[in-house]
């Protein structure tokens, strides 16, 4: 209730100060997804909420919980935090139990915000966990530069269906995941 109501009123303002428009199905999978997009400004969690139907639990770095209320309002509004710098069992068994739930987790794989688009900057953990849940994974590219009035575009990819790699052996999944999440993510006509 408490996620709905925060969004519906972010819906309205963000839809007033940005032109957001929707590419793509943004509605495409049942069961456990994860929601993975690029991360360029603090915003775009609150974009991808705006433009995903249903809730999304996002893995946040545990920084953003320090200050007592932000971290409340996230933390009510379904984000959990993550130690960006160690190894975050907790953190991850969180994610796994919200994708055993059937939840929506929203995860930014480069793991910080970047500028650069460069494959270096993929993190494998959420390949990683990916796969270990059998979550299918919904790539999103947030194209825009947040200038005020201007248009905010978020493109929905075909989802990524984890049964793709049965076949190929653990050593190399996750960075084959990693692969064909960056190309999904970044490669598009849209942006020749």
């Amino acid at each position: 209730m408490f996620y709905w109501i925060v969004r519906n009123i972010l819906y309205i303002v963000f839809h007033i100060v940005y032109r957001i428009e929707i590419i793509g199905d943004n509605d495409q999978g049942t069961g456990a997804i994860m929601i993975c997009s690029n991360h360029t400004s603090d915003l775009d969690p609150i974009i991808l909420a705006i433009a995903y139907k249903k809730p999304i639990h996002f893995m946040a770095k545990k920084e953003l919980f320090k200050n007592p209320v932000f971290g409340w309002l996230i933390e009510k509004a379904g984000a959990f935090p993550v130690d960006r710098g160690n190894v975050d069992l907790k953190s991850v068994k969180h994610a796994m139990g919200l994708l055993k739930s059937e939840r929506v987790l929203g995860i930014f794989p480069e793991g910080t915000r970047v500028k650069t688009v460069d494959i270096a900057n993929m993190k494998e953990g959420v390949s990683l966990i990916a796969a270990k849940s059998g979550a299918d994974i919904q790539p999103v590219l947030i194209e825009t530069n947040y200038k005020l009035f201007k248009k905010v575009r978020v493109h929905f990819r075909p989802i990524i269906k984890m049964e793709q790699f049965n076949d190929i052996p653990k050593k190399e999944k996750g960075k084959i995941i990693t692969n064909n999440l960056f190309a999904s993510i970044y490669n598009s006509k849209e942006l020749e």
